[in-house]
């Protein structure tokens, strides 16, 4: 998912070009500020899974500098990740981790375990899985203050120049 926010930066572009170190520093604390805002929002709604790394503790924000654009980025390298915020399209999953799934959430062992896991397994091949939409919940519920937080770095600029 990719959330393209709209704030309004009148004066930004004027503001950058005239005093480009002060724009650039302004455009990295507001927008790393906006990514832990969002960051804590988006784990909130992240289910916890079974395993001994949660897919929670692997998002992170990245900020990025190229030139004088500055950009966020708020996402996780869980291969599985994409699959829990959007959900999966029906299709037969591997038994062993659903398996370790039942054994340490529902605390069923043995070979009742693996029955269990089969079972689900086949559910997920008829219906596929609803997702999380973490990311969409926590951008959702945050927009608004997002963009306040955007739309404050022209006045950063300005009150670093007249520092």
């Amino acid at each position: 998912m990719e959330a393209k926010i709209i704030a309004n930066l009148d004066g930004l572009k004027e503001l950058t070009r005239k005093y480009p170190e002060a724009s650039q520093q302004a455009r990295k604390g507001r927008i790393t500020q906006a990514l832990l805002l969002l960051e804590r929002a988006v784990k909130l709604f992240t289910p916890v899974g079974a395993g001994p790394i949660h897919l929670r503790d692997t998002i992170f924000p990245k900020v990025q500098i190229s030139g004088v654009a500055v950009s966020g980025i708020l996402g996780s390298p869980a291969k599985y990740g994409e699959a829990v915020e959007m959900g999966t399209n029906p299709h037969f999953p591997p038994v062993k981790p659903i398996q370790h799934w039942v054994e340490r959430k529902l605390g069923i062992v043995g070979k009742d375990s693996k029955s269990v896991a089969f079972l689900i397994a086949r559910a997920i091949s008829k219906r596929g899985t609803k997702g999380a939409e973490m990311f969409e919940k926590g951008f959702d519920e945050n927009e608004a203050e997002v963009i306040r937080i955007l739309e404050a770095i022209p006045m950063d600029i300005v009150k670093q120049v007249n520092a």
